[in-house]
């Protein structure tokens, strides 16, 4: 037996009245459905635009990628100027180590010199402290010589003759250099 009272049976009419009222529900829940369809792609829209802003977002908050677009950018505004400033930064410091040897060595010419002055200075100290020696050596070997020149300068003819006498032979037969008086 079936589960289902027996119900009168419809006329066409009312078939048909209630096949209007089904197929204009059916419409009117297919115009529903496509307004939700609509209404839920313009949420998926949404979602999509809001979930690639948060992407963008996250992206341009992000330190790393901040940083190395930052880095990006100024190596390429600032590498011209950086890699010259380095060259100068190079040269200041050649230029600074010869400048540090050319004062090494000026201070080596000085301590040289210094140098030299105070051994010309230890050498004049030396000879002021001989000098009275030397001149006591010299008037001694002039006093020898005064005694002893003319006494060799005459015993030979001719250095007697340089002095302007005359190389003659004395009675006794000795040679001897004699000034006469004219």
């Amino acid at each position: 037996m079936p589960d289902q009272p027996d119900l009168p049976a419809l006329s066409d009419d009312d078939l048909r009245e209630t096949l209007d009222l089904m197929a204009t529900a059916v419409a009117s829940m297919s115009d529903r459905i496509d307004d939700l369809t609509a209404v839920a792609d313009k949420q998926i829209k949404v979602a999509t635009e809001a979930r690639i802003a948060a992407f963008a977002a996250r992206d341009q908050t992000n330190p790393k990628k901040y940083g190395d677009l930052l880095g990006q950018t100024l190596d390429s505004h600032l590498g011209a100027t950086a890699d010259a400033m380095t060259e100068i930064v190079r040269r200041l410091g050649v230029q600074t180590d010869k400048t540090i040897g050319a004062l090494a060595k000026s201070e080596d010419d000085r301590s040289t010199a210094y140098r030299a002055v105070f051994e010309r200075e230890q050498k004049a100290d030396r000879l002021k402290s001989g000098l009275p020696w030397f001149g006591l050596g010299a008037l001694v070997v002039a006093l020898v010589l005064t005694v002893t020149l003319p006494r060799f300068l005459a015993s030979n003819a001719s250095t007697c003759a340089v002095l302007g006498a005359s190389w003659t032979t004395t009675t006794t037969g000795v040679d001897a250099c004699v000034f006469y008086r004219r």
